[in-house]
């Protein structure tokens, strides 16, 4: 290898490095607030859901996979692009309450609206910059009771959310408005 094949292979090394670096250093959507603290429903049909949330930020392993080791046979080998998982999962279990007769608890179901502050659904949008956007895929998670009195039953339910981030272009904060409905079969 030549002289200048090695400074060109440094430099996409080291590009490649500042952009492992900057993806390491980003934190994920927050939808900025404060930690899950639900007040207890009073009243039968009553939702309680936060007014904010956070959801905890991206933790450097989460992005890259399981180390392993290879073999480098030549200088294709050394600029193959980096794997990386693009999908970041947050479960949200207790992300709502609501107090139902009894009888009702099974024939409950939860469906979940997701927003970006620029309107755009199933998707967050950066706080800085509102066009640039993540995909955001949301499932639900079952309704469990937690608790119940003679005549009602104290349910929850929440989501878990899946942010792809394979198109990502601006770091820092993202969020978004969730929308829970619940509906009885």
């Amino acid at each position: 290898m030549d002289n200048n094949q090695t400074i060109s292979c440094q430099r996409k090394f080291k590009y490649g490095l500042g952009i492992l670096m900057g993806l390491l250093a980003w934190p994920l959507s927050q939808a900025l607030a404060q930690p899950l603290d639900l007040p207890e429903p009073t009243r039968i049909y009553q939702l309680s859901t936060p007014q904010q949330l956070t959801i905890p930020r991206q933790q450097p392993g989460e992005m890259i996979p399981a180390p392993i080791s290879e073999t480098v046979r030549d200088n294709q080998d050394l600029l193959a692009p980096v794997q990386f998982n693009t999908v970041i999962a947050r479960e949200l279990p207790a992300l709502w309450q609501m107090r139902v007769p009894i009888d009702q608890v099974g024939s409950l179901y939860a469906t979940y609206e997701l927003k970006a502050g620029n309107g755009q659904s199933n998707r967050f949008s950066s706080h800085h910059r509102s066009e640039q956007t993540v995909n955001v895929a949301i499932e639900p998670l079952p309704i469990i009771e937690i608790s119940r009195d003679e005549t009602t039953a104290l349910v929850q339910g929440g989501a878990l959310l899946q942010f792809d981030l394979a198109n990502a272009r601006t770091a820092g904060a993202y969020g978004g408005v969730i929308t829970v409905t619940v509906n009885q079969r």
